[in-house]
């Protein structure tokens, strides 16, 4: 790779996102790969999230400086002007002189012609800085947060009705920061403790998890894949709030285990080292190059248990019923819970999709549910804070199988629940996560038993 600066290599990358209408983390795996400076990394990571995610924002400020729409610009242009002003408005540590010079640079060295007009609109980003005339948060509250915190307003409108205006615009910031790096320790070939020491002499800085047992946050590494550690088997990233799921089924060594939507693999190894490594899981997933995924992970991760099957976990085929301890169903969701993990996926997403899944989630709680054996588990879970999605599938399953008794979750998590709203959820069995009250990822987990019907 030729030696490219974070800003260019941003603008780069943005601009692929944009044309090919490809998804931001691949293409920022791809580009990333060979860029060995944790600095450089970092910041590259740092301008195009940021700038994907404030897009809205940024055109808000930028358009009042312009005299021409933003659309007629080169896309080239338009992303120089975006991660510039990106910088000048969010990143406190970066000199704006820095970011405009930066800024025209660029400009001048890829599209020469609108060298002044980068160099005057930046400047009067910067003299202005956040003086910007926002709709009115009381007559436009739905405008005033769509703009002010680059979210689309189908989205605002529906968490402001739920939730009101403290807690949507609580929601929309907690869901525009830096998502931090969350890895899972292999507890079957490492200690967390272990894995620290390992990773700080690799040059990483690592703070432990304090609310699952086996979690570290990273900061400062290069490419992941290079570290020998990860090589190794002795770590896989996964958020905090998705390493709750294995501690809720709380699989034991010896066990049957079903999971129905077992891709890429993260939770079902996570279960897999919960059980030493001892018994059954059968991973389904529907598509079988994701089923590759689970094989490969656990390869590196050394698991052996772990048998995955491609097909449709709607039906399941070949799959005796009643004869599973526990079963896992991580549905797939709209995903409106890690949307400050996924930069472009706020763009990518209708709300029609929304309506749409219902369906689908429930016929795959109501085929996986009669493989539980009697006595055993079930657990519901999705990475989204929408309540069709979540309690509405909840209590349509319940109703339909009466058998299936909720099981207090606070009997197996791994931390104490601080909050009285969530204590009282988890002894109904269920509890939503959200980003703006928790810290972590959005995450919906529900857990039964099935008795006599």
């Amino acid at each position: 790779m030729n030696k490219m600066t974070a800003r260019a290599l941003a603008v780069q990358i943005l601009q692929r996102i944009e044309e090919e209408k490809a998804y931001a983390n691949l293409v920022m795996q791809k580009s990333l790969h060979d860029l060995n400076d944790p600095r450089e990394r970092q910041l590259t990571t740092l301008l195009v999230n940021g700038t994907l995610k404030n897009r809205l924002t940024l055109d808000y400020a930028l358009r009042r400086h312009l005299r021409k729409p933003l659309s007629q610009l080169p896309h080239e242009v338009r992303w120089i002007l975006r991660i510039s002003t990106f910088q000048i408005l969010y990143l406190s540590r970066i000199p704006e002189a820095v970011a405009i010079n930066e800024g025209v640079e660029l400009t001048k060295k890829h599209q020469g012609k609108y060298t002044s007009l980068v160099n005057s609109v930046l400047r009067r980003v910067f003299e202005s800085s956040w003086d910007i005339s926002w709709p009115s948060k009381e007559r436009e509250p739905i405008r005033y947060l769509s703009l002010r915190y680059s979210h689309p307003e189908w989205m605002v409108k529906r968490w402001l009705k739920r939730y009101g205006m403290t807690d949507t615009e609580a929601l929309c910031q907690a869901n525009n920061e830096p998502a931090p790096v969350w890895i899972r320790t292999n507890t079957l070939k490492i200690s967390r403790e272990g894995l620290q020491e390992r990773l700080e002499r690799e040059g990483v800085k690592v703070t432990l998890g304090e609310r699952v047992p086996e979690s570290l946050v990273i900061e400062e590494f290069g490419s992941l894949d290079k570290l020998p550690s990860f090589q190794e088997g002795l770590f896989t990233v996964q958020d905090e709030s998705s390493q709750l799921i294995a501690h809720v089924l709380n699989p034991q060594a010896g066990q049957k285990v079903l999971d129905a939507c077992g891709a890429p693999g993260g939770k079902t190894t996570h279960l897999a080292q919960r059980m030493e490594n001892r018994g059954e899981i059968l991973a389904f997933d529907i598509h079988p190059h994701k089923v590759k995924l689970i094989e490969d992970l656990s390869a590196r991760l050394g698991i052996t248990i772990i048998h995955p099957q491609a097909g449709d976990a709607r039906e399941l085929a070949g799959v005796e019923d009643s004869s599973y301890h526990k079963v896992l169903v991580d549905a797939p969701c709209s995903g409106l819970g890690v949307i400050r993990r996924r930069a472009d996926m706020r763009w990518n997403k209708e709300e029609e999709e929304i309506k749409a899944l219902p369906e689908l989630q429930l016929a795959l709680l109501e085929r996986a549910a009669q493989c539980v054996a009697l006595g055993g588990e079930l657990v519901y879970s999705t990475c989204t804070i929408e309540p069709e999605e979540n309690f509405e599938v909840v209590k349509a399953f319940r109703a339909k199988y009466p058998e299936f008794t909720p099981v207090n979750l606070a009997e197996d998590f791994p931390y104490s629940l601080k909050s009285e709203q969530d204590i009282k959820q988890a002894a109904k069995g269920f509890l939503q996560i959200l980003p703006h009250k928790q810290g972590m990822d959005g995450f919906f987990l529900a857990k039964f038993r099935r008795g006599e019907v």
